[in-house]
């Protein structure tokens, strides 16, 4: 069972199954002893819940991990290592210093950094994506990704710029409209295998060398 979160500043609206709310500036969901509010649910230890049809209007600070069913139009952030799950609808940035954010439902005009992975299989639509591991794509997006991986799974649609590290793929069968862009040396050239069936990502120069 959820057994610790809070509630804290003045700042939020909440609707649906919040039927009590009023508005205040900020909530801040962290690890105390208190009970969960009407719209937060708790399935297992040390993660807030918020349930689909609740709707709130202000940013949301946690302090743990944190899965989104509602629709929130806000800032989530978290200075801790928590994991952020999106299933409902999120209008603003969602940041975590350690943690890894998951858009199962959809960022609408607001940017994601995370200090882990970034899990796209729904839809990313306007902003930017900065992760320090991997950024997952096999959804919608429009926009920005950099991160130390990128991988594009085959049931990906979007545009975008595609900034990488290490190595990048691009699996057949995705639709996708992208300028791609090493952000430093030492490109691992991913190679096209019957497994994973992805493309052939080359460096422009060791093409221009290849065809001389």
């Amino acid at each position: 069972m959820f057994n610790k979160w809070g509630v804290g500043g003045e700042n939020i609206k909440t609707e649906g199954n919040g039927k009590q709310g009023k508005d205040v500036k900020e909530v801040i969901l962290e690890e105390t002893t208190a009970r969960p509010a009407a719209d937060t649910h708790s399935t297992q230890a040390n993660i807030n819940t918020i349930l689909k049809g609740s709707k709130l209007t202000g940013d949301i600070n946690v302090t743990c991990d944190l899965e989104l069913s509602g629709d929130v139009e806000g800032n989530i952030r978290s200075a801790q290592d928590s994991n952020i799950l999106i299933k409902g609808t999120c209008k603003g940035n969602i940041e975590t210093t350690g943690g890894s954010v998951d858009i199962d439902g959809e960022l609408i005009s607001g940017n994601i950094t995370a200090g882990s992975n970034v899990k796209i299989s729904g839809k990313f639509n306007g902003g930017e994506v900065k992760a320090k591991g991997k950024v997952y794509v096999n959804g919608e997006f429009n926009g920005k990704l950099e991160g130390n991986e990128i991988e594009i799974g085959p049931n990906a649609i979007g545009k975008g710029e595609l900034f990488y590290k290490e190595y990048i793929s691009i699996s057949k069968g995705a639709k996708v409209e992208v300028q791609i862009s090493r952000v430093q040396e030492g490109l691992k050239v991913v190679a096209s295998t019957p497994e994973n069936k992805t493309t052939d990502i080359r460096t422009p120069s060791k093409e221009k060398s290849a065809a001389n």
